[in-house]
């Protein structure tokens, strides 16, 4: 099973080359696209939740009920008096740090089935729905940030499966193989079940996916793209322009 460290690099390498990809399109703004590659990034550590005695599981998880925070407090900020986003702020970082992760402490298995494709899936509903429903994101917006999530989510699978493959052992598969990257567990009907209904009702609690489909699968959104894949007649045009001081320049 790979480590926190390989993990972490691995959902910011992809979710970087993803976020790079919007930024080309000139479609997204920055800080936009700058979100969305922390989503990735979080979606990369999601799956160890369910290991929450882990210290960077633990680190991970303050992180997160601290940002939940903050976003509560930037959507309310209009409304409320300073005492009230206080309370509200103090809330939603209990509610994450002690109530959500003291009940996956409890009720969790490691590598069970929160390590499969429909939990991945399902953490990307939930984000798309509040995105949308509570902190008014347009549709493609919480899309967008729920395609993240589980980007991050799936590239925590794949790199837990790929370290269950011995090159150098005698035998190829670890017992640990086919356990991370899976739609489910025979072991736990119920619980698959469960995960199953989960998507399809979060499914319908968030928008229609048709803007953000239309704009992802058409051809206008990456036509810059293909043909920046590789530079020019030369490289970097006009960069030292743009990072050198003026008073240089003139002198």
């Amino acid at each position: 099973m790979a480590d926190f460290k390989t993990h972490l690099m691995g959902a910011a390498v992809v979710s970087g080359l993803a976020a790079t990809t919007l930024v080309m399109t000139g479609q997204f703004p920055h800080q936009a696209v700058i979100g969305y590659f922390i989503l990735g990034v979080i979606g990369g550590l999601l799956p160890d939740i369910d290991s929450p005695h882990s210290i960077p599981v633990r680190i991970a998880f303050m992180g997160l009920a601290v940002i939940a925070g903050f976003l509560v407090v930037f959507t309310f900020g209009r409304r409320y008096s300073l005492v009230e986003l206080i309370l509200l702020w103090i809330g939603c970082f209990a509610l994450i740090r002690y109530g959500v992760f003291e009940l996956l402490d409890r009720y969790t298995v490691h590598r069970g089935l929160i390590h499969s494709i429909p939990m991945g899936v399902s953490c990307g509903l939930v984000t798309t729905a509040l995105a949308y429903q509570v902190f008014d994101a347009s549709v493609t917006h919480a899309w967008m940030c729920g395609t993240f999530v589980t980007l991050g989510f799936l590239v925590h699978l794949l790199l837990d499966e790929f370290y269950s493959v011995n090159l150098f052992g005698k035998k190829l598969l670890k017992k640990s193989f086919g356990t991370a990257f899976s739609l489910g567990s025979l072991k736990q009907p119920i619980g698959t079940l469960a995960l199953y209904l989960a998507v399809i009702g979060l499914f319908y609690l968030c928008p229609p996916p048709r803007p953000f489909t239309e704009q992802m699968l058409n051809r206008e959104t990456y036509h810059g793209i293909v043909q920046r894949l590789l530079p020019g007649e030369t490289w970097f045009p006009g960069f030292l322009r743009r990072v050198t001081p003026t008073s240089l320049l003139v002198r």
